[in-house]
Formats: structure tokens, C-alpha cells, sequence
């Protein structure tokens, strides 16, 4: 049927008291002309409109993509600095820690002990060992990693490595963006082990936390302390760098 037919039929179907009843055909089908052009102008702009919605839609998720690809990067970034700024040595290589200054007191208290009775040395270092490679750059599976030491602390909460493994508990919860988790982790390290080589970049991370969330006065704490009770540390750089970004 011809849009010219169609236009006729519709004629017929408006109702008797439609005002355009009394008028000649011509005007009513110019008029019916003039209501279907309304219509397929509107329905053009509701295309238009689906398509931008469509385009926006994908915009969105592209963005969302890169946002997280960004993500990614920067746990990376932060796990790559913090390997390289305080990497833990071998397994074998690690000494228990020396408490010395303020923190003597603490750390007597925190103390490592020798292995469990009947638990061969080697088989520790392995289970840190694999514990610590799940953190690699190469394997990034950090949830996994978080549960490896949290299983190895429960068995060996006072081995020689504990301070390395709760420091690194606590980074695969940063590196996750576990926050809370994280804090708190952090938090055992300088509570258990404040003498170890872990201690200064535990209180740094404390202190990146703490000023994420906003509480720039306890981040400025945390990065004083490690001044104090650190100088020489590594993250004592690190500390005065971010004191100058708060306005020291």
C-alpha cells in the first residue's frame, strides 16, 4: 500500500467529531501529512537518541577498562618500588632482629624463637619462599599471596622470617587496595617487630593509608616517627618527601 493510500484509510478512521471532519480531503490528508511527518521526526530523534546512549554506553566502558588497566599499573608500580626500595633477602639470609634504641623494649617482647619442635628449617624458608613469589611481578596473585602468609604466621608466629612475612601480609592487602586490611597488618609489624628491617616501611605505608584517607594530621605522625625513630632507613626519604607535600 502506497504512503498515499495510507494517508486515505487514516482519513477514514478519524472519528466524526474530529474537527478535521469538516474540512475537504486535501486538508485533511495535508493535515494527517503534517501528524505522520511529527511522528517520523520523532521517531528519528529517538534513534538518535538510542544511538548516542549506545555510543556513550561503549565510552563508558572503555573508560572503565583503562581506569582499571591504570589500577593495575599502579599496584604494580607500588609493588616494584617497594621491592626494590626494601626487597626482603633470601630466606636463608635473613637474621633475627636486633633490638636496639627506642624500640628495645618492644621488640624483646616481639622476638622471634627458634622453629617448632620437629619442623624441618628448610621447609619454612619454602613456605615463605612461596609465599613471597605469589607477590612477584610474574605471578601478581596477590589475594593468594595475603592468604600464604597469613597461613604461614599462623604456623611460625615467631620464626625469624615472622616480621617479613606480616610486613608482606600487609602489602598484598595494599597492593589490592584492601585498605583496612592492610592498616592493620602494618600495624603487627611495628606492634610485634618495631626493631626489624620491616619497621620503617611498615610506619611509611601506615603513614600513605592514613593520608589517603584523609587524615593528613595521623599521616604526618607516621611520617615523623620514621624521621625519629628511623633516620637512616630508606623510607626516611621517602617520609620527608611527603611531609614537604603536606607543608611541613
Amino acid at each position: 500500500m502506497t504512503p498515499r493510500r495510507i494517508l486515505l484509510v487514516l482519513t477514514c478512521l478519524l472519528p466524526v467529531a474530529s474537527p478535521a471532519a469538516d474540512l475537504p480531503m486535501s486538508q485533511r490528508l495535508e493535515l494527517l501529512e503534517r501528524r505522520v511527518n511529527r511522528i517520523t521526526d520523532l521517531t528519528l530523534q529517538l534513534d538518535q537518541v538510542r544511538r548516542e546512549n549506545l555510543q556513550l554506553r561503549g565510552e563508558i566502558e572503555r573508560l572503565g577498562y583503562e581506569i582499571e588497566q591504570l589500577k593495575r599499573k599502579q599496584r604494580d608500580i607500588y609493588l616494584d618500588i617497594d621491592q626494590r626500595l626494601s626487597a626482603a633477602p633470601p630466606a636463608s639470609a635473613v637474621q633475627p632482629p636486633v633490638a636496639t634504641g627506642s624500640g628495645a623494649a618492644a621488640g624483646a617482647a616481639g622476638a622471634t624463637r627458634p622453629p617448632p619442635t620437629g619442623v624441618d628449617r628448610g621447609t619454612i624458608e619454602a613456605e615463605y619462599q612461596a609465599a613471597y613469589d605469589l607477590l612477584s611481578p610474574q605471578q601478581r596473585r596477590y589475594q593468594e599471596a595475603a592468604a600464604a602468609f597469613a597461613a604461614f604466621l599462623d604456623k611460625y608466629p615467631q620464626d625469624e622470617l615472622a616480621p617479613n612475612a606480616q610486613y608482606w601480609l600487609g602489602e598484598a592487602h595494599y597492593v589490592s587496595q584492601h585498605n583496612a586490611e592492610a592498616l592493620a597488618a602494618f600495624e603487627v609489624v611495628l606492634e610485634r617487630f618495631p626493631a626489624s628491617a620491616k619497621a620503617p616501611g611498615a610506619l611509611f605505608k601506615i603513614g600513605r593509608l592514613q593520608q589517603a584517607a584523609g587524615n593528613g594530621a595521623a599521616a604526618r605522625a607516621s611520617y615523623e616517627r620514621i624521621l625519629k625513630d628511623y633516620p637512616d632507613s630508606p623510607a626516611a626519604g621517602l617520609a620527608r618527601q611527603r611531609l614537604q607535600q603536606l607543608g611541613r
